[in-house]
């Protein structure tokens, strides 16, 4: 049935909805218009990892930034199921957990390695090369 043809069988003016009616028309409009899922990191959160986090520790320590950020998955995205260990991908988390995830990092830096991470609001001048 096109919209005209049921406008006309079925008029509607500001007196068919209780107020009532009108939230729960509102609420379904908001939750239908959510995204189906969670969004992953932003590519801006990767590259000041890559470029800023990483890049800083490596310069410190020795470490590739591969390795620094293997070691760091090992430390703070470990978890066990059913006696097997496993380590979460930095791809699958949102963009709150990575945020959780660069604090944990900057914070084992600062406290364990005595190495001063940037936040990414007081460096504009991070860039990792995603390509090599």
């Amino acid at each position: 049935m096109i919209f005209e043809a049921y406008q006309t069988a079925h008029p509607l003016t500001k007196f068919d909805y209780s107020r009532k009616d009108v939230e729960k028309i509102r609420e379904h409009a908001f939750n239908a218009g959510k995204p189906d899922r969670k969004e992953t990191r932003s590519q801006k959160q990767n590259r000041y990892y890559w470029g800023c986090v990483l890049k800083t520790i490596s310069l410190d320590t020795g470490y590739l930034p591969d390795e620094i950020h293997q070691l760091m998955q090992k430390q703070f995205l470990a978890y066990e199921n059913l006696g097997e260990h496993f380590v979460k991908s930095t791809t699958k988390l949102t963009t709150k957990l990575m945020e959780e995830y660069l604090e944990n990092v900057r914070r084992f830096a600062s406290m364990e390695l005595s190495i001063y991470v940037a936040l990414p609001n007081e460096s504009d001048n991070y860039f990792y090369d995603l390509t090599s």
